[in-house]
């Protein structure tokens, strides 16, 4: 990336952390056939003949999530610093100016290109920016709050974007709504709290009160293991074949956390919990599929070529052959 202009128009794209948008297109996919199958018993056959605009849809509304997590980042600077990876706007090569320009540009675009034809999308696009901006905006910061750390980040998941594809399925919101979301709910709190565990000792320096921080990792921990749990228990009595292939995978990987505490059994609790339900998402969505594998590489060249890294290992790429 040699040209100023690719690399900053490549900046403000992967600003926006497209593949933390994986989830939300997951989301979304878990809304539309839980939708479709309160219409009428739903089945993989009609999934796989969804309509394109549907896909559409649900990438116009992640430009509110985008927007927030380039927000989160601008207010998270000095967190980011202390934990791993490469922040980009942390370490100093990408200008305020340009993320503040690209969550600007990501949020009208969510709320305005819906407008016309889709109106309920810009109203769930309106409410995933408020939710994000109290998540990410002092005095509010409920990223950095006991209990609304999680809560915020599963009405952003588990209600916000699962309705928007519950409405592109064409049901109506009532009861059925949100019960069809409660398993869901719970296992995004889970998955949510699992997260921060890594972060926890950068969290607290910063003056964070997590979740984590504020009781400990293992408590913390036993909390999200206790959402896995309520999440499997209730998707089997709401006879949500879905959500039970999302929760009982991760049973075991929770439970390894709790019986032997290392890093890698740490970190397995949300990144292969998280990519099972990913799994199970692009099943009954598949154009998720693409849409992540897309994002995936696009994610791995870009820190090839601009941080002549590797992703996700961060290793140099002159020590990988």
């Amino acid at each position: 990336m040699k040209s100023p202009l690719i690399c900053r128009v490549a900046d403000a794209v992967f600003l926006a952390r497209p593949l933390l948008l994986i989830p939300v297109w997951g989301y979304c996919a878990f809304g539309y056939f839980s939708g479709m199958s309160a219409l009428r018993g739903f089945h993989l056959t009609a999934a796989w003949k969804t309509p394109f605009t549907t896909a559409i849809w649900m990438l116009v509304f992640s430009c509110s999530v985008g927007a927030v997590y380039v927000i989160n980042q601008v207010t998270d600077r000095q967190v980011d610093a202390m934990n791993a990876g490469i922040p980009l706007l942390a370490n100093g090569n990408i200008p305020l100016r340009l993320a503040w320009a690209t969550a600007i540009i990501l949020g009208l675009a969510s709320l305005l290109i819906p407008l016309a034809t889709r109106p309920v999308v810009s109203l769930f696009s309106t409410m995933s920016l408020v939710v994000g901006l109290i998540y990410c905006i002092k005095p509010f910061y409920f990223s950095g709050r006991f209990v609304l750390d999680f809560l915020a980040n599963a009405v952003g998941f588990a209600l916000i974007a699962f309705g928007v594809g519950w409405h592109l399925s064409g049901a109506a919101f009532g009861v059925t709504f949100f019960i069809s979301s409660v398993p869901y709910f719970l296992l995004m709190c889970a998955g949510s709290i699992s997260s921060t565990l890594p972060d926890t000792e950068g969290d607290r320096k910063c003056g964070k009160k997590t979740t984590a921080v504020t009781i400990g990792v293992q408590n913390a921990h036993v909390i999200a293991s206790l959402f896995i749990a309520a999440g499997l228990g209730i998707a089997l009595i709401l006879h949500d074949w879905v959500a039970v292939a999302c929760a009982a995978p991760a049973v075991p990987f929770y439970t390894a956390f709790l019986i032997h505490k290392t890093a890698g059994t740490m970190e397995s609790t949300y990144k292969i919990g998280g990519l099972i339900m990913m799994l199970a998402a692009a099943v009954v969505f598949p154009y998720l599929a693409f849409a992540s594998l897309v994002s995936l590489f696009a994610t791995v060249a870009y820190f090839r070529v601009r941080f002549h890294v590797w992703y996700p290992s961060l290793v140099p790429a002159a020590r990988k052959q």
